[in-house]
């Protein structure tokens, strides 16, 4: 997040951990970093949809989200409508489960989002990915082996 700007990294990959669909995002928005990345894990859903690449699993790196969503919480805030928005893309995309990843397994979603910051416009990438995440789409493929 940069000032009122919140960038969002998505990374869909298929059962062998290859890119199937990526994308750097930005809002203008003044979010809490819980409530970006919920948006960021509505946006990923909502990717998964739109491009027919499901059933899915999606991750998060921040626990709270997590299980806020995998806990069925009802919360009455800005996140509450988020999170609600998310168990409806969950049904639509036959996302199996939402699971906590360390941070050090999603680096290709943090450079995503570092490049999402520096973009004029929103950008997408279908069975590719930018030239930027290359080594670490590399380095996560081995290390899940």
């Amino acid at each position: 997040m940069v000032g009122r700007l919140v960038g969002f990294g998505i990374v869909i990959r298929n059962s062998e951990g290859l890119v199937m669909a990526c994308s750097s995002q930005k809002l203008e928005a003044s979010y809490s970093p819980q409530v970006a990345e919920a948006v960021a894990l509505l946006c990923g859903l909502q990717l998964a949809c739109d491009t027919g690449l499901y059933p899915c699993q999606a991750d998060s790196d921040v626990a709270v989200v997590v299980n806020w969503i995998n806990n069925g919480s009802i919360l009455v805030s800005e996140i509450g409508s988020v999170i609600n928005d998310i168990h409806i893309l969950l049904r639509q995309a036959r996302c199996k489960s939402i699971n906590f990843v360390p941070r050090l397994a999603n680096q290709v979603v943090h450079v995503l989002v570092k490049n999402a910051l520096s973009l004029v416009e929103d950008m997408f990438w279908l069975k590719d990915n930018p030239s930027c995440v290359d080594t670490f789409i590399s380095a996560e493929c081995r290390s899940s082996l």
